[in-house]
């Protein structure tokens, strides 16, 4: 193919058009679940074929490691011992070997309804939330968060469970986070997760916020100077005391701050941390992008366990109200409006002053 139509075709996949995304969130649980049906059907017959499988392997294994087991564990009683008077690291192990072989096979039947549900089902179930666009293993790219100053130090970083879709102008993003410090031993290079939980990147496209501000758990005194002099930033003067004792907000532009941090958006901002059950928050305002980080354990947009129905409404009835989180966090983004912010500040000259000092 020459250059120029390749060049061409790989344009289009770049600018291909960004699924503008339905609001359920007025939509009754029963309702949605109905549109649900086909996808919750084919999970199911999916379901039971790999329930049937483990249960069948599991069935075979007990009494084989039963058998075997004892009789590894005893040759390799010998091995370590002919091996006790030799410089050789090459220890027995066959014992801990067959187990975790055994383990891995009989429980492949979970990894690969994991594997079915993402590939086959949760692209339409995607769809189902608002037209959303899913990629198992899409990530929003790195350098649209890199200026936000919150993302951990890092060496490396991945993601899975991607999802993409546009509502009211705004270009939504979010997916797993993983976000991987490198460490070195005597023998070998490893790497460390530092940052684990879900990221969602927000876009408003037609609007720039004016200056940069930045919120995070508060973590004490000594933390705000840390932060203060790595960020550039200086701490913002609020008008809710209760929000300050959970969080510290720092910004160059105090005008801006108080008008993005009110009491509107700091509910939206604890509601989305208890519907994810995040462990901690963090977030950005910054070009004309806001983006969240939640940190968290949880594996988000995995099926439930194996043995537990398809039909069992609680796993698709959280992911509704989760993304409906998002949206909420949208209308009030939406509303953003850079004029208002404009008089505010000119009845405010020295909150401006503040923000040309930083």
């Amino acid at each position: 193919m020459p250059f120029h139509l390749f060049n061409t075709f790989f344009n289009r996949r770049k600018n291909k058009p960004i699924p503008e995304v339905t609001d359920l969130r007025d939509d009754d649980e029963k309702s949605f679940m109905e549109r649900s049906q086909q996808q919750l059907v084919m999970l199911e017959e999916i379901r039971q074929e790999k329930l049937a499988s483990f249960l069948f392997r599991k069935k075979i294994a007990i009494p084989t490691a039963a058998i075997i087991t004892p009789a590894l564990a005893y040759a390799d009683y010998w091995l370590m011992f002919l091996h006790m008077s030799k410089d050789d690291e090459g220890a027995a192990g066959l014992s801990v070997f067959f187990l975790g072989a055994l383990y891995t096979w009989v429980t492949s039947p979970r990894r690969q309804y994991a594997k079915a549900y993402k590939e086959r089902i949760l692209p339409e179930i995607a769809k189902l939330f608002g037209n959303f666009t899913y990629d198992m293993d899409g990530q929003i790219p790195l350098h649209h968060m890199q200026k936000s100053k919150i993302l951990p130090r890092h060496d490396k970083y991945e993601s899975e469970d991607y999802f993409i879709g546009q509502y009211k102008g705004v270009n939504i993003q979010f997916s797993e986070v993983d976000f991987k410090q490198k460490r070195r031993s005597k023998n070998r290079t490893y790497y460390v997760s530092v940052y684990k939980g879900l990221a969602i990147l927000l876009d408003m496209q037609t609007k720039k916020f004016y200056g940069h501000t930045m919120l995070e758990r508060d973590k004490g005194k000594v933390s705000e100077w840390f932060k203060e002099r790595s960020s550039k930033l200086k701490r913002a003067n609020l008008v809710d005391p209760e929000f300050e004792k959970m969080f510290d907000v720092y910004t160059n532009d105090q005008v801006e701050a108080r008008y993005l941090i009110d009491p509107v958006m700091i509910e939206k901002i604890k509601g989305l941390q208890e519907e994810y059950d995040g462990e901690s928050l963090t977030a950005a305002f910054y070009d004309s992008k806001m983006l969240v980080l939640i940190q968290s354990p949880h594996n988000y947009f995995e099926p439930a366990e194996l043995e537990v129905p398809a039909s069992d409404p609680r796993s698709i009835i959280s992911m509704k109200r989760e993304i409906g989180q998002v949206l909420s966090l949208i209308d009030r983004l939406s509303l953003y409006d850079p004029y208002a912010v404009h008089g505010d500040r000119e009845n405010n000259p020295r909150d401006d002053e503040m923000h040309d000092v930083a």
